[in-house]
């Protein structure tokens, strides 16, 4: 019952797309990553501890 389902419904045409998209948005998580300056991480590092107390 369970192959019927996932032939009717191309489930692994879906499986094997949502792996490349996941794929593909890692990457370009990855290249963003080792692209940024190092100066710029620090100032983003630092932007929660850069606020001033309200009150």
């Amino acid at each position: 019952m369970l192959q019927e389902l996932g032939a009717s419904t191309n489930a692994s045409t879906w499986a094997v797309a949502s792996m490349l998209f996941f794929i593909a948005v890692y990457l370009v998580a990855t290249v963003q990553v080792f692209r940024t300056r190092a100066d710029e991480m620090d100032a983003r590092a630092r932007m929660a501890l850069d606020d001033e107390p309200q009150g």
